[in-house]
């Protein structure tokens, strides 16, 4: 109970020099600008010098100033969700902070991410724990699953797996999937807990069944090996592709692997290649590489040396440290 308070008292004292008492305005007049993300006051932003109040629809592109697009119609709060989480961290950037004051609990994960990885913020890793904590105080429960994420890994906090599960329980007991799943590996790997293969498949079929794709594969893992059930080469493969059909780019990549070398099933290039596509259109760098060695080698299709420089460019922009090299290898 302690450690609960001085965690709460943790986040109001961090967050509240960053948050007017409103989104829109405090009580000493400040408001957040959904222009710029700016804490200003006055009726003019101070930075970008747009109107107090003013939002654009991310539906048409107007300016309002009603709750409503007088063009499109689409509601601000509408508008103000989709550009939060539009995937763009600069764009995003005004309604996070808008959205976060307000004490949304998805705004407030999201600006966990900022204050982590010093984007528009200066980095912070108490203020990113802090506002998952008010998160999930304020019952945004897959909050909850990113504290646990952070005692587990030791990012924000000193590495502590204890704490990681008791939150990954919490989240559970909330009905999150990917909570089910990260117990799930508890029990597999014995950590905290006596090592049990039985528990952690159900738990993976848990959270696989509640729409976790990531667990389908998993569980098939399980099935491969014959841990915690019966070994099934058979049913392996039909989780693999469940948690394919689900949007799971791991296992899509997994799947292009097993066909192009014919491990656990007549190897096929050609549905190979298929699930190396999905998976690279997914953002799988891994993928993107097979599919550039492939194109290089004539391996399941006509050599192309292009089309191999374009996946090996792809897989440089997602990250992949090899690809760089690579991609000079094509051109000496």
């Amino acid at each position: 109970m302690i450690r609960k308070l001085l965690s709460c008292l943790l986040a109001v004292l961090l967050l509240c020099p960053l948050f007017p008492a409103s989104a829109d305005e405090s009580s000493d007049g400040l408001w957040i600008c959904l222009c710029c993300g700016s804490e200003t006051s006055g009726t003019v932003c101070s930075f970008c010098r747009a109107v107090k109040g003013v939002w654009t629809c991310q539906g048409c592109g107007n300016r309002n100033l009603s709750d409503t697009c007088r063009t499109c119609g689409k509601s601000k709060e509408d508008s103000l969700q989709e550009q939060a989480f539009c995937g763009d961290l600069l764009r995003a950037w005004p309604a996070v902070r808008y959205l976060a004051a307000l004490r949304h609990g998805d705004a407030l994960c999201a600006l966990a991410e900022y204050y982590e990885s010093g984007f528009m913020l200066e980095k912070n890793s108490d203020a990113a724990l802090a506002c998952c904590m008010v998160a999930a105080d304020s019952g945004y429960a897959p909050a909850l699953v990113l504290i646990g994420k952070a005692y587990d890994r030791g990012i924000w906090v000193e590495q502590d797996e204890f704490t990681a599960m008791d939150y990954f329980r919490k989240a559970a007991d909330q009905g999150i999937p990917e909570a089910y799943w990260y117990l799930g590996t508890f029990y597999e790997e014995g950590v905290v807990v006596t090592r049990d293969y039985a528990k952690a498949a159900e738990l993976y079929r848990t959270a696989a069944e509640a729409g976790d794709a990531d667990s389908w594969m998993s569980l098939a893992a399980m099935y491969s090996f014959g841990r915690g059930v019966d070994r099934d080469p058979d049913t392996a493969m039909a989780f693999y592709e469940k948690a394919a059909e689900g949007g799971s780019h791991l296992a899509c990549d997994y799947l292009g692997y097993v066909y192009m070398t014919g491990e656990l099933v007549p190897a096929d290039p050609e549905k190979g290649l298929q699930y190396y596509r999905i998976a690279a259109e997914l953002g799988n760098s891994r993928s993107m590489m097979a599919l550039g060695y492939a194109y290089q080698t004539g391996q399941g299709v006509e050599a192309d040396l292009t089309e191999a420089a374009r996946w090996y460019e792809q897989a440089a922009v997602a990250g992949r440290e090899d690809a760089q090299a690579a991609l000079d290898a094509l051109n000496p």
